[in-house]
């Protein structure tokens, strides 16, 4: 190989990293820019309605053993992930609202909101587009949490049980007769073996149930049967 054809060689290698470099800034920018622009979005109080969100703790703990709700003295069944505002089509997420929860407020819902970190999460992801103050709407909250009867066969297992997807959701529709079977869904894992993960709720904004829209449902489980780990 001559001389000049190696010096070639060598500007032709640093061009392509350099257009490969480019072209990576490129992604990664464009990447956080729409995380921040999705993270960012929303007016506070400008939505169509509310999606409550029960997480099933039993099966949250044997994915995070750690975690503070799961290492106290008290064991949890269902409790509230959160009350999510939506659109229609979509979600406002950490609207720009900059207030703290009060060290009350954080005390008040530890009955059905048992970690901390989670009540601050809440409250910066979704609590801030509500248009609410933080102690108006964890109030709203209990009471979305406290307007759905939990099945009885739900309340405290003490061993795994196998049961299909739609026993699931027809238990609860069966403790709550005012609530349609489109203002629910159930959710699961989606590795290993499918355990329940949550049930989910659609409300209007005055908390009466209405149908949940179209993306919302999507996000149901599919698997004909889920395992429900125990309360311990």
């Amino acid at each position: 190989m001559t001389a000049s054809r190696a010096v070639l060689d060598s500007r032709a290698m640093k061009a392509g990293l350099l257009i490969a470099a480019g072209l990576l800034c490129i992604v990664m920018c464009t990447g956080a820019w729409a995380r921040h622009r999705s993270h960012s979005s929303g007016t506070p109080g400008e939505f169509d309605y509310y999606l409550l969100s029960l997480s099933w703790s039993p099966a949250y703990c044997l994915d995070a053993p750690g975690a503070a709700e799961c290492n106290g003295p008290r064991r949890y069944g269902f409790i509230v992930h959160g009350l999510w505002p939506q659109y229609e089509r979509g979600a406002p997420e950490h609207c720009n609202v900059h207030r703290e929860v009060p060290e009350d407020v954080v005390r008040g819902v530890a009955d059905f909101m048992p970690a901390r970190n989670l009540v601050y999460h809440e409250w910066s992801a979704h609590g801030t587009c509500s248009g609410l103050e933080p102690a108006d709407y964890f109030s709203l909250v209990r009471r979305a949490y406290a307007s759905v009867v939990m099945p009885p066969q739900l309340t405290a297992p003490g061993a795994p049980v196998q049961m299909p997807t739609t026993a699931i959701a027809e238990s609860f529709l069966r403790s709550n007769p005012r609530l349609p079977a489109q203002a629910m869904l159930v959710t699961c894992s989606s590795q290993g073996a499918p355990r329940l993960r949550e049930v989910r709720v659609c409300f209007d904004r005055a908390l009466a149930p209405r149908p949940c829209s179209a993306d919302v449902v999507r996000g149901a489980c599919r698997a004909p049967e889920l395992i429900v780990p125990p309360i311990r």
